[in-house]
């Protein structure tokens, strides 16, 4: 919460304009750099989190969907070896290019709509606008996988690294544990930050924002259960 410093009255933690007498509480952002932004989820989360929601404009949410729904395409197709469907690595990479930018879009939609109901009956503040950007930045370390780990796995393995006959982990089995271990240490880092964004876009403790993000681990990995077993 924030008192307003003209009439004592307590406003939203990230309310600009008091509810009460109308005085400014805190600057208004107008837009995000990306460039910017993106170091300073890597330099200070908190504040920046702190910035994307008080941001007028949500840049670059879409582009950031874009980019998570191509990673976790890829993904899919790792998981399901799913290479030995198409003919070659250029039909692999090209569905992902397609396909992804739309998943991107519906995931990001959905797992934000569901963050902030569940938000809200934990007794958060957060707006779905905010949950939304919250969790496209949050998504900033799968991108930097997507764009700096992947085209090393295809250079290494080609279509092998989504068949296995053989499995990547024969071809080159150093290579394919250190990269697959960058791939998982991105998604470890992109949890952490929804973390920090969980706690600035609710006014939530550390406790219970944790608690939200391992709610919507478990849906995740619900699905990727389920999508094993199709």
């Amino acid at each position: 919460m924030i008192s307003c410093s003209v009439c004592g009255a307590e406003n939203d933690h990230l309310a600009v304009v008091c509810r009460s007498c109308k005085s400014f509480l805190q600057a208004k952002v107008d837009n995000l750099n990306l460039f910017e932004t993106l170091w300073g989820l890597m330099e200070s989360p908190s504040a920046t989190f702190r910035r994307i929601a008080l941001a007028r404009h949500k840049n670059y949410v879409v582009f950031l969907s874009c980019l998570l729904g191509i990673a976790v395409v890829y993904a899919v197709f790792w998981y399901m070896n799913l290479g030995v469907k198409f003919s070659n690595l250029a039909m692999v990479v090209g569905g992902g290019l397609l396909v992804g930018p739309i998943i991107g879009q519906l995931l990001t939609l959905v797992f934000s709509l569901l963050m902030h109901w569940i938000g809200r009956l934990l007794g958060g503040s957060g707006s779905f606008r905010n949950m939304h950007a919250v969790t496209a930045y949050s998504s900033s370390p799968i991108a930097y996988s997507l764009v700096f780990v992947f085209p090393i796995e295809i250079a290494l393995f080609g279509i092998y690294f989504f068949a296995n006959n053989p499995p990547p982990l024969v071809i080159n089995p150093v290579a394919y544990v250190v990269l697959l271990g960058l791939d998982g240490a991105a998604v470890l880092w992109s949890w952490l930050l929804l973390i920090e964004g969980t706690i600035v876009a609710n006014g939530f403790g550390r406790a219970k924002a944790t608690a939200l993000s391992v709610i919507m681990l478990a849906v995740t990995a619900l699905g990727a259960y389920v999508l094993r077993t199709l």
